[in-house]
């Protein structure tokens, strides 16, 4: 089923799913805030195409930054190249000078993972970095 729902995607969009859509998907953890790690609450991150989202799925509630527990987030995908995902959380239709945020999810190799970032930062300033979790030997 997970294929089924890639296809499309990768039939419009060769240079994402050469590089995030092969390679992003995974489980991660938080560099920095132990309570998110991938050894105590590590994450799912996964895509949806129809409509286009990254959905970051945790199994424990994690707090949401504005003090709601959450388990699931979702983001639309608003602009993508090799390495970066332009995100707005899904639902939020402000513009950025209203309030609306958006992001930019960069993929990173030293460490594996991703950061965050905001459109209007530096290229370098990339933060709340994710590490890519062991995957298990079988």
């Amino acid at each position: 089923m997970r294929y089924l729902i890639l296809v499309p995607l990768l039939l419009c969009s060769p240079a994402l799913a050469q590089s995030l859509v092969d390679d992003g998907p995974g489980q991660y953890g938080s560099a920095t805030d132990s309570a998110n790690s991938c050894g105590t609450n590590p994450h799912e991150l996964g895509f949806q195409t129809s409509p286009p989202h990254v959905i970051l799925t945790w199994s424990q509630p994690k707090d949401d930054g504005v003090g709601q527990p959450r388990t699931i987030e979702r983001y639309d995908i608003e602009d993508y190249d090799t390495t970066t995902l332009t995100l707005r959380e899904e639902g939020d239709f402000r513009p950025d000078r209203d309030g609306g945020r958006m992001w930019v999810m960069q993929m990173t190799q030293s460490p594996d993972g991703y950061c965050w970032r905001r459109p209007d930062w530096p290229q370098v300033r990339c933060e709340d970095q994710q590490l890519r979790c062991e995957k298990p030997i079988s």
